[in-house]
């Protein structure tokens, strides 16, 4: 029960670091991230490939944090002239590039096999460095939630002709506000990597990205707090599944099918009943307003 409750924790950490990464994005800036999952998978081959290439674990720290925000900006190049509809079609076409090109370059990425990666030996340890990085990554966003520079990006997620009007530059913003989101998600692939010991192109697709939507839209787009309950919920649901499996006689192909659509199921009432998530944002007050 004890390795249970460490592993649930663990991989909750982690993925809460994909949902405040994408609630920086969506929640706070209003931009449509459908390919939030490939800075993720920037930070697990970075980590993966160093590995095999006899690098020391750090090498591929650094390699996936340099390399997300570096494609985070060619990815948001193309999108400058276009609405922001089209940004969910271009990160979610970025995404899937990537995992079909490592998929089709195994003497690099190890193909469909994947790459073998050092893991801690200790799951107390991986659970200790996930919640670190989970705490740094929350520091971090609630500092940009509350500074001007958050304020500036609700505006823009409000009004981008009116941002416009007040001398800045949406598309600044919005390249910014990528490039640390990118980063924290790359720090999460990097964790990711090391703790399950494994990188291979079918733990990054499309279902993940509609996974870390799920947690955020449950949670509550722009509050960073309620993501990580959202997070939580959803792979706690995800993990438990296994133990139905085990108490019911149906194909765990099938059991991993009705989990998707529970979350399925879950974004559906939430758009429905309560889109502003279970814990909503915060209303801003300043002290103009007060007085």
């Amino acid at each position: 029960m004890l390795d249970f409750a460490i592993y649930s924790i663990t991989i909750i950490a982690v993925w809460s670091v994909l949902a405040l990464s994408l609630n920086i994005q969506f929640g706070m800036t209003g931009l449509v991230n459908f390919g939030q999952i490939l800075p993720f998978a920037l930070g697990s081959y970075a980590a993966g490939i160093s590995a095999s290439l006899g690098y020391p674990w750090w090498i591929g720290a650094l390699a996936g944090l340099i390399a997300a925000p570096l494609i985070a900006l060619l990815v948001i190049m193309p999108a400058q002239r276009l609405a922001q509809d089209y940004w969910a079609l271009i990160t979610l076409g970025a995404a899937e590039i990537f995992r079909l090109t490592v998929l089709n370059a195994p003497a690099l990425t190890g193909g469909a096999d994947g790459l073998v990666v050092p893991r801690f030996i200790d799951p107390t340890l991986a659970m200790s460095v996930a919640l670190a990085v989970l705490a740094v990554t929350f520091l971090l966003a609630q500092r940009i939630s509350s500074s001007p520079y958050g304020r500036m990006l609700r505006v823009l997620r409000e009004d981008e002709i009116l941002a416009s009007t007040l001398g800045r530059s949406p598309i600044r913003y919005q390249a910014s506000v990528s490039v640390i989101a990118w980063m924290m998600a790359a720090a999460a692939g990097v964790t990711y990597a090391h703790i399950t010991g494994y990188v291979a192109p079918s733990s990054f697709t499309v279902t993940e990205t509609f996974i870390i939507w799920t947690a955020v839209i449950l949670g509550g787009p722009g509050r960073n707090i309620g993501v990580i309950f959202g997070a939580a919920i959803i792979q706690l649901l995800g993990v438990s599944s296994r133990f139905v499996a085990q108490w019911i006689d149906l194909p765990p192909d099938l059991i991993a099918n009705l989990r998707l659509a529970s979350f399925g199921l879950v974004l559906v009432l939430m758009f429905l009943y309560r889109p502003q998530g279970l814990i909503p944002e915060a209303k801003q007050v300043h002290d103009a307003e007060r007085n």
